[in-house]
This record gives structure tokens, C-alpha cells and sequence, in this order.
């Protein structure tokens, strides 16, 4: 979706407004750029929690540290495994529990669609200097944790 910024008139000053406008754009952006390795941004992000808090999380408590419901978790992780991305198993610690953890194949895709969302990220930020897009970053990050209970 592209929107002549002149034609919106007083839209353009609303922060709601920009804000769903530059999601839209980035949304696309990532999309494309994940398209060769078969996943979408959310998978991408699910992979990356996987593959930084180990691999002796339940679906439950991967849903929980992504703030998304559980059945949307569920979605997500029957997909990647359908990808062979990721495969449900007993806890190596807790054999009464099941954990997801990353195959062979889910570690490689991880680690190169992450590049890709990093570069795209990048290249989305690249009309700002360095500095602007990481207060721009960090700013986004204070509003979000300090609302997150909202």
C-alpha cells in the first residue's frame, strides 16, 4: 500500500497514523526479503526466541516471552515444523514436558533469514544517520514496555 504523503493532508502529522503507515512498508519489505527462505517475519521471530532462550521452552512459555495467545503459537510452531524447521520433543530435563527445539535445517534458516531482516531493517532505516535510528529504536522500545501492561 503506498500513500501520496501530500494527498492525506493532516493524516501525515498523526502519529497513529505514521506509525501503521512505516509497519505497512517495513511488513512488505520483510516479507520479500524472507521470501527465499520459505518463512514469514513472525516465524523468523519465533526461530530467534528459540535460538536465544535455548531449546527447553514449551510452546506456552515461547507464546508468553513473544506476547502472542496460545493458539496463535500453536499456528505458528505447526507451520515452522511442517517447514521442518523445528520439532516437538520430550525435555530433556522434565521428560513430562514437551519443548520445541530448532532442527538442523531450523539453525541454518534462522540465523540467514535473520541477516536478511537485519539488512532489511537496515536499508528501511537508511534515510536516517545512525544515531536517529537507534533513538528512534529505543524510543519505540520505552513506549512499548511502558505501556505493555495497558
Amino acid at each position: 500500500m503506498t500513500v501520496d504523503p501530500s494527498s492525506a493532508g493532516p493524516l501525515t502529522h498523526r502519529l497513529g497514523y505514521l506509525v501503521k503507515l512505516a509497519f505497512h512498508q517495513l511488513s512488505g519489505m520483510l516479507a520479500e526479503a524472507l521470501e527465499p527462505y520459505g518463512v514469514n517475519p513472525r516465524e523468523v521471530g519465533v526461530l530467534s526466541v528459540i535460538a536465544t532462550h535455548g531449546e527447553e521452552r514449551s510452546q506456552h512459555e515461547l507464546a508468553q516471552l513473544i506476547g502472542v495467545d496460545r493458539t496463535t503459537m500453536v499456528a505458528v510452531i505447526d507451520a515452522l515444523e511442517g517447514k521442518g524447521l523445528v520439532e516437538r520433543r520430550r525435555s530433556a530435563v522434565d521428560r513430562r514436558r514437551n519443548v520445541v527445539a530448532l532442527t538442523p535445517a531450523g539453525v541454518t534458516c534462522q540465523r540467514e533469514a535473520d541477516r536478511a531482516r537485519v539488512e532489511t531493517e537496515r536499508a528501511y532505516l537508511a534515510p536516517l544517520d545512525e544515531e536517529t535510528a537507534r533513538v528512534l529504536t529505543e524510543a519505540l522500545r520505552t513506549l512499548y514496555v511502558a505501556h505493555a501492561g495497558s
